[in-house]
């Protein structure tokens, strides 16, 4: 697609073409008010006569360069930038005005055509070399080019520029040069400018932290250690160091750097935080606590800090110290929405379900809000509020555009009537969710579940076989699929089938695995369901998983251990459905 007039109109036009250019060009440019915005070339009907691909005319001075900037900006204005730039690229060579070849430059560049667009910007240079602007896209091009060596007379021209000016011209060809495509060749224009400022550490400095960004860790390391070499109190070196050494896969060593930065810079808090933070990344929590405490005890309202410590805490289990730094956010009044929402999560972990609920619905905006309002519902359906449940759910749906939510919150209410066993509601809220939001693959296999436990076998099977359509290889719909097969009718070689494919993708899933064991006995081959069935048990002691094991041990005469497994699984689920079934057919 070519680009749209409006866009080429959003850079400047800054030839300088005399009066009468001006002039002419005032009244073509409202001529061209009326040309459509397509970018789909010009319109017959209002130039039935132009030709924008037709020659110049003979070499007549001023004239000749008026005819190609005039046509150049037409062609432009009307999403022709191949021909544009034809007429910039010989209105540059026959003008002296850099702002020409700067025009040049410009529509090169933005109609991706890099090959002009490198001449363009040298022509930029020579007329006018005292430009920044100028000397940094050649090198940048020349760079991107594979062309390191002649970028860098540009490069050292702009830094004497800057330091001129009490500038930060280290920090400037950093920025331009970590923005390079060639990374390599970025880093090798660096290193020749640093080497000729052999005296000065933070050249090194410059090419470490180039090297960092353009992914070379090693040359990063080699540039910091020369500037520590020449500046052994260089703290930016050091830390730095510290980073790339992590970068080059040796994480020990980046610590250990980092711990003896801070060792012989006690006070230096910003060196700890970045400790710590390299400790977050090693789950070494203890220890970045430490760090980030030091912080907190000189800096006691840095909000970051503080949440950050609330956040390690729960982590680490601590859910007193947790509180007390997300209650100090409260506090100051900084991120409460997020401490509120934490305090909510460890209200929840500690039992304590109104006040998780009370926080949870004290998120009134922010990233938490809508997952709080969902933890909200689903814990007043565990207190038995469940039409307040429904209620908050609905309401958020309703007032929220967002479909992903939309889809959540449907998710969530369905698991809600699924807990408190109202299939049917359940199943009629699922109906109501796909007729919004159909062949959704998440709602989908909610009301397949949900299908199951009304017997409807027939609606699992659809709801499945839909998801398998778009998703041929769904581990969770095969596995469901076949697990039901097997479990309530007698089509067992095609639930093999189905659960033989979800188990070659996922072969140490504890319910997949609890699946294949359940098909083989089902199929009869008792020694391999057994030692499938306590595989997936050993991984997770859910009560599906006890009870087929049981069933299974009972047929095989190992009957004092399949009760054992069975009420072992009965103390820990007492209301479970298929674990109550199961005892009561075995020891009425």
């Amino acid at each position: 697609m070519k680009p749209s007039a409006t866009s080429f109109a959003s850079f400047p036009a800054r030839a300088a073409v005399g009066l009468a250019g001006i002039v002419l060009a005032a009244s073509l440019l409202t001529a061209c008010a009326g040309l459509t915005q397509g970018g789909g070339g010009h319109d017959p009907e209002v130039y039935p006569n132009l030709d924008l691909r037709m020659g110049t005319p003979e070499d007549n001075g001023q004239a000749d360069l008026l005819y190609e900037l005039l046509v150049g900006e037409i062609a432009g204005h009307m999403g022709e930038l191949q021909v544009s730039l034809d007429h910039y690229l010989r209105a540059a060579g026959r003008s002296d005005d850099p702002g020409v070849a700067e025009r040049a430059t410009r529509i090169a560049l933005f109609s991706g055509d890099r090959e002009k667009a490198l001449p363009a910007a040298q022509r930029w240079v020579a007329l006018d070399g005292e430009s920044l602007e100028a000397r940094q896209v050649l090198a940048a091009m020349l760079v991107n080019d594979d062309q390191p060596d002649a970028a860098v007379p540009h490069l050292e021209r702009v830094l004497e520029r800057m330091e001129a000016v009490e500038g930060d011209g280290l920090g400037l060809l950093v920025n331009i040069l970590s923005r390079a495509q060639n990374g390599p060749a970025a880093v090798k224009a660096m290193e020749q400018v640093a080497a000729g400022r052999s005296d000065d550490p933070r050249a090194q400095l410059a090419l470490g932290s180039l090297a960092l960004q353009q992914d070379q860790p090693h040359a990063a390391v080699a540039a910091t250690e020369r500037a520590l070499r020449m500046d052994p109190g260089l703290r930016e070196a050091s830390v730095l160091r510290a980073r790339a050494i992590q970068r080059t896969g040796d994480r020990e060593a980046s610590l250990q750097a980092m711990k003896e930065l801070v060792e012989r810079y006690p006070d230096d808090l910003d060196l700890r935080v970045n400790y710590g933070r390299l400790l977050l990344q090693e789950e070494r929590f203890a220890d970045a606590r430490i760090q980030f405490e030091a912080v907190v005890a000189e800096r006691g309202d840095d909000a970051d800090m503080l949440y950050t410590l609330g956040l390690i805490n729960i982590e680490m289990e601590q859910y007193g110290e947790a509180e007390r730094y997300l209650e100090q956010l409260l506090k100051i009044g900084q991120r409460a929405g997020e401490a509120r929402y934490y305090l909510g999560r460890i209200a929840e972990l500690t039992g304590d379900v109104q006040r998780a609920v009370d926080f949870y619905e004290e998120v009134d905006r922010g990233d938490y809000r809508q997952e709080s309002m969902i933890r909200a519902a689903r814990l007043r359906g565990e207190m038995g509020q469940v039409n307040e449940a429904r209620e908050a759910l609905t309401r958020l749906r309703e007032t929220s555009d967002n479909p992903r939510l939309q889809v959540e919150t449907y998710l969530s209410e369905a698991q809600l009537l699924r807990e408190t066993r109202d299939y049917q509601a359940g199943l009629a809220l699922l109906d109501e969710a796909l007729e919004s939001h159909p062949d959704h693959l998440e709602l989908l296999y909610a009301r397949a579940l949900m299908a199951e436990r009304l017997d409807r076998i027939d609606q699992l099977e659809e709801d499945l076989n839909r998801i398998l359509e778009q998703d041929p290889d769904n581990p969770a719909a095969l596995n469901a699929l076949g697990y039901t097969l097997a479990d309530r009718t007698d089509r067992f070689e095609e639930a093999y089938d189905y659960i033989s494919r979800a188990y070659e993708q996922r072969p140490d899933d504890a319910a997949i695995i609890d699946s294949m064991g359940w098909v083989l006995y089902r199929l009869g081959r008792l020694d391999e369901a057994e030692s499938h069935l306590r595989r997936a048990y050993g991984k997770m002691e859910d009560g599906e998983i006890a009870s087929n094991l049981a069933q299974v041990l009972w047929e095989r005469g190992e009957r004092e251990e399949a009760l054992d497994i069975l009420e072992a699984a009965l103390e820990r689920d007492p209301d479970h459905e298929r674990l109550l079934r199961l005892k009561e057919r075995l020891n009425p």
